[in-house]
Order: structure tokens, then sequence, then C-alpha cells
């Protein structure tokens, strides 16, 4: 212990580049293991906060939207609480953006074209 400072003691320990190597590839593992478990389960329902992120709208203007059944939304059947399917807001934004005509130009070619 080197000494105490003002939120408490501080410790100081030397520990092997093995030791060290050893554990940050072990929490590696366990942080990419856990990510891929949440996004496996991750829902394909949203809360009313997370559509308007989702979709990149303010709430206000997401409640707005639903009130004028403009927007894909369930609403549960005794009670309050409305959800978004996060395919439905895809289709949804799909429609409500008309394609802008551009199309990319490609050009094949061959290496026996001389």
């Amino acid at each position: 212990m080197k000494g105490q400072t003002g939120e408490g003691l501080e410790l100081s320990l030397s520990i092997p580049d093995e030791l060290l190597t050893a554990l940050a590839e072990r929490v590696a593992a366990l942080a990419l293991k856990r990510d891929e478990s949440t996004t496996e389960a991750a829902s394909p329902w949203l809360d009313a906060g997370a559509a308007a992120a989702y979709i990149g709208i303010p709430r206000g203007q997401l409640y707005k939207l639903t009130a004028a059944n403009a927007i894909p939304v369930r609403k549960r059947r005794r009670g309050q609480g409305l959800r978004f399917r996060r395919e439905e807001l895809d289709a949804w934004i799909e429609a409500e953006y008309e394609a802008t005509g551009w199309t990319p130009k490609i050009e094949l070619s061959s290496s026996d074209d001389t």
C-alpha cells in the first residue's frame, strides 16, 4: 500500500504480463459471447422511446403519428402501452421516402477485351 488518499486507500500490484494477457483474452471472449447472445435475443419490439430513437424523430412527433394512425403501432388490449415492431417501422420508412431515381452506373469489362 502506497498511502492514503482523500478517497481511501491506494493499492499498487505488480502482475506478470502473461497473467494480464490471459485475463485480457478471457475478458474479450466473454464480451464477444455477451454481444452475440444480446444480438440473438434482441426483441423485435420497441417501446415508444426506443422506437422514436430507432427512426430518428422526437418522441412527441411519434405520439402525434400514432394518434393520427399514420405509423404502425400496437396497443395493449388492457391498459396503456404502445409497442412498435422493428420490421414494421422499416417498412413504414421505406414507404414514406420515395426513391430519387438515381441508379448506380456499372460498367462491366473483362480482361479479354482488347
